[in-house]
């Protein structure tokens, strides 16, 4: 491995933990937003 390999390997890592904190707090919004609707009351049925 030359420099170059090495800061790009750095680079893939940090990328790599950056993009699965993105993915944890989309996670996290998601389920928010899954309990907020699951807790929503229903919609009335009417006959016709």
């Amino acid at each position: 491995m030359n420099r170059e390999d090495l800061k790009n390997y750095k680079y893939v890592q940090i990328w790599i933990k950056d993009q699965t904190e993105y993915i944890e707090t989309q996670k996290e919004t998601i389920n928010r937003l899954s309990s907020i609707l699951s807790d929503m009351p229903k919609r009335k049925q009417t006959s016709l």
